[in-house]
């Protein structure tokens, strides 16, 4: 059974990312006080009595869209109206009924789909707001809902009124959780993260533009392949310098980063067009410390010859020397080169993150490691001794190696010791951590 869909549609900066964001209680979509910051519709399943359906953001409408940028972004929310099975038209109660109102109303009706008008910014309610929300009566759309999507005031009666209007509409009822494998694409502006995933999907979901910064709310797309589920995150560029910036580029950058927080998988996106940077490698560091499982996708092969290609992979281990055990793939968001390979390597990396390895398995791998490379005696330093190796958790894999005194172990064992343990139990594409624990 399909789930209803509910579009956000109303002017530019009328508060729709924050009723959005209010409505599924978290900061998915990206709210600044500049108009025209919601480029890419973005979707968010939302429950109400029992009763699910995804919520969709749009951008602001703008009647003469004057750059091919602005008529990209015009046509998702037009794509959004055509798929939705109800609207809800947003209005700015900060001011009065404007003649743009009018306009797009008279718009939305002839899609001949219910709609809800919520007029929002009403944060306190006083003769003067009330003055103002009844003048949106004009629109012709009925039933007035003041709301405030900063305080949550009006909103439950809206949402009451919203599922009433889709079971009216003979759309039954469900209870429904969005699972499938989070997989968020990671890197700087303009490396093709959008296109990717519009290549995957094989339609112009996401905005895509050779204006650097395009994106700017990280959207959130179901997607399935070969039976498996997948939800794949669009962020925006994480760009040079972005905290010391004081803009909306700036913000979505920092949600980009937030981002990791919530995903299963990062694919570090690389332009393999153009020569790897220090921003690549500050990148790197962001999804390391976030220890989510990682696969580098090196983007616009089809804009390189094999020597480059090789070139590339020569100069990785110097740039990005701290990944050394992720898996590398050239892709194309234009030709959909090896997308399918892409998502394969996602999993895999997953999986790796998921391992639980058997304790006899361990013992007996420890015994054989010892009896082949017994970590010498450091200057100074007692003689090692290394007496079990236990797993603690997973996702990232975690160990604990009880040993005599910690400070005895070498470094350069212990990452001889990890390359070792990584290829006997196949943890490629997932960071690990191994703690060395004084035995009580």
């Amino acid at each position: 059974m399909s789930i209803p869909i509910v579009a956000i549609i109303g002017l530019p900066n009328s508060g729709k990312s924050t009723f959005f964001n209010k409505v599924l209680e978290r900061r998915s979509a990206l709210t600044y006080p500049v108009a025209g910051t919601t480029r890419d519709r973005a979707y968010g399943l939302a429950n109400w009595n029992g009763f699910s359906f995804y919520l969709v953001d749009t951008a602001g409408i703008i009647a003469k869209p004057d750059s091919e940028l602005e008529k990209s972004v015009q046509k998702q929310t037009a794509v959004a109206k055509e798929e939705a099975d109800l609207i809800i038209y947003v209005a700015d109660g900060s001011t009065l009924l404007s003649a743009q109102d009018l306009a797009v109303t008279a718009n939305l009706t002839h899609a001949r789909k219910p709609i809800i008008l919520a007029v929002n910014k009403i944060d306190t309610r006083n003769t003067k707001t009330e003055t103002i929300a009844a003048s949106y009566l004009k629109l012709g759309l009925g039933k007035t809902y003041p709301i405030s999507s900063v305080n949550g005031t009006g909103i439950g009666d809206l949402l009451d009124a919203v599922v009433d209007k889709l079971k009216t509409y003979h759309l039954s009822p469900i209870t429904y959780n969005l699972t499938g494998l989070r997989i968020a694409f990671i890197g700087k502006p303009n490396v093709g993260k959008s296109s990717l995933i519009n290549q995957l999907l094989k339609q112009e979901r996401l905005v895509v533009h050779h204006e650097a910064g395009t994106t700017r709310s990280t959207v959130e797309v179901p997607f399935e392949h070969g039976g498996q589920k997948f939800l794949l995150l669009d962020t925006a560029g994480i760009k040079k310098k972005w905290k010391q910036d004081a803009d909306v580029a700036a913000a979505a950058a920092f949600q980009a980063i937030r981002a990791l927080e919530h995903t299963d998988v990062a694919l570090f996106t690389i332009d393999a067009s153009s020569d790897l940077t220090a921003q690549d490698q500050i990148i790197a560091d962001q999804i390391l410390e976030s220890k989510k499982s990682c696969v580098i996708v090196l983007n616009k092969a089809d804009l390189i010859d094999q020597k480059q290609k090789d070139k590339i992979l020569d100069d990785l281990p110097n740039y990005l020397p701290q990944m050394w055990f992720l898996p590398v793939i050239f892709v194309s968001a234009k030709t959909g080169q090896d997308l399918n390979v892409l998502l394969k390597l996602a999993q895999q990396s997953f999986n790796a993150a998921s391992k639980i390895a058997d304790q006899s398995e361990l013992d007996e791998f420890l015994k054989k490691i010892l009896d082949e490379n017994m970590p010498g005696k450091m200057e100074d330093q007692r003689a090692p001794k290394i007496y079990s190796l236990k797993q603690l958790g997973t996702k990232p894999p975690m160990f604990r190696m009880t040993v005599n005194f910690p400070a005895a172990i070498a470094t350069a064992w212990k990452k001889w010791f990890e390359k070792q343990f990584r290829l006997k139990f196949g943890l490629e594409g997932t960071p690990i951590e191994i703690k060395y624990i004084r035995k009580q």
